[in-house]
């Protein structure tokens, strides 16, 4: 079993009693808590951040820079939603204990429930722009009278004005881990990195990327998994069934069985690493098996395989669809397949699962982490050990003696993930020990 959270945020008894909680204040408001919940004196900072936020103690006046915010729909925006969804429990936050957020022209809808500032739009793959404006960031911070500036992508304050403490959520190290990376991505992302006081990982991979490149002890980097968007939760009418979405999406989409699904990729020669299974599919034995290619630019990235392998141009269909829409496709899929040669966690892998679909992925830091036993791992640089698993997925007495061993993998793998509140509470647990930290304000007596 992957552990959930990093110990210094929650051990394993304390993640427990934290869900618990989170639970409780997601059902009936922070007082049900307040009354039952006595401090925790002995306990780890998510716990005691729990009961600091149930009875309102003053707490950071915490920053957030939007800047990833004004691009498209995607994984980062997915884990996003998560922790402002958390931010969103009645009285989470609270006027001694404010979020706002640098507004660059946000996508996000949910950011309308913190308190926005006007910014400056940032692209944030402009290097330059990035290292630019952080003296803009330094003098609104200090307006704000911001004790913390959480940022996860590469913008800091200025090194010579700073006003407050630094946090950063790390999604993954990818640029420092591919070749092709710009020396002025790089050189953003380390001033933003070494700029942060604290850091929090979404994955352990993460975290142990992080501890190597800032010299850091091993299990100094805190991290928390994010984990799925639970679609099964939005409102459906009521004469809808999944059976009937299916069958309209897939035959308004013409999706034809047996196909495999890549979802959220990028080019060819990516650390992505479509070409593999182009490369698995047109081996022998699964010339009936379809590639179904979903998420942003899915079109480009379709066509850019087709014009490398012509035989497959019949057997490749690029679809753009809802989370439901998705959702149907990750159950209906003889395999929903993450090649990635690395990810900083792979949020699809978890989607995916919770789905009940069969998940392939590379053997790759961060895919492992996601899949922990309940996906299947081939080599991302053999297109034969992924078209192996195809073909015994694709023999029905093969299948069928795989399945109930999967199941009871995927079934541990979705119950060891944790509350998707418990990533926004971290942030907050680690805003809370810079802000003590930092010796401006103390923790009342209690």
């Amino acid at each position: 079993m992957v552990e959930s959270v990093h110990p210094l945020l929650a051990t394993d008894n304390d993640r427990g009693e934290v869900e618990c909680w989170l639970a409780r204040w997601r059902e009936s408001g922070p007082t049900s808590i307040a009354k039952h919940f006595e401090y925790p004196s002995a306990a780890s900072p998510l716990l005691k951040e729990v009961w600091y936020r149930a009875n309102a103690v003053p707490g950071p006046r915490l920053l957030v820079d939007g800047v990833w915010f004004t691009r498209p729909y995607g994984g980062v925006t997915r884990v996003w939603e998560q922790i402002l969804s958390a931010w969103r429990l009645p009285h989470m936050l609270h006027v001694q204990a404010p979020v706002a957020c640098l507004d660059r022209d946000s996508h996000l809808a949910l950011t309308q429930s913190l308190e926005l500032i006007d910014a400056p739009r940032l692209d944030p793959l402009d290097s330059q722009a990035l290292v630019a404006s952080e003296a803009m960031n330094s003098e609104l911070a200090a307006a704000w009278s911001a004790d913390v500036f959480l940022s996860s992508w590469t913008t800091s304050l200025s090194q010579l004005s700073s006003p407050c403490s630094q946090l950063a959520l790390v999604h993954d190290c990818l640029p420092e881990r591919t070749p092709s990376a710009s020396p002025e991505l790089l050189s953003a992302r380390r001033r933003w990195l070494l700029s942060a006081q604290k850091h929090l990982a979404v994955s352990a991979a993460t975290a142990r990327d992080l501890e190597q490149l800032l010299s850091k002890p091993l299990g100094t980097v805190p991290w928390c998994h994010p984990t799925y968007f639970d679609v099964d939760s939005q409102p459906v009418d009521t004469f809808v069934t999944h059976e009937s979405i299916w069958h309209d999406f897939a035959s308004a989409a013409d999706v034809q069985s047996p196909f495999v699904l890549l979802p959220g990729t990028s080019l060819i020669g990516s650390y992505k690493n479509p070409e593999l299974v182009a490369r698995a599919l047109v081996l022998p034995g699964l010339q009936s098996v379809r590639l179904v290619i979903s998420g942003l630019n899915a079109s480009a990235y379709a066509s850019a395989i087709e014009a490398e392998w012509p035989s497959l141009a019949s057997r490749i269909l690029a679809v753009g669809c809802t989370d439901l829409q998705l959702s149907q496709l990750y159950r209906h899929a003889l395999a929903v397949i993450m090649p990635s040669r690395v990810e900083g966690f792979g949020l699809p892998v978890i989607e995916a699962l919770r789905n009940a679909a069969t998940v392939l992925i590379a053997d790759a830091p961060g895919l492992r982490e996601a899949g922990s036993g309940a996906a299947l791992r081939f080599n991302p640089d053999e297109p034969e050990d992924l078209a192996r698993w195809l073909r015994v997925l694709l023999d029905d007495a093969s299948a069928c003696w795989l399945a109930p061993h999967l199941e009871r993998r995927r079934q541990q793998r979705i119950a060891d993930l944790p509350s998707a509140d418990l990533l926004g509470l971290s942030l907050l647990a680690l805003a809370r020990q810079l802000w003590l930290k930092s010796g401006v304000k103390t923790q009342p007596c209690l």
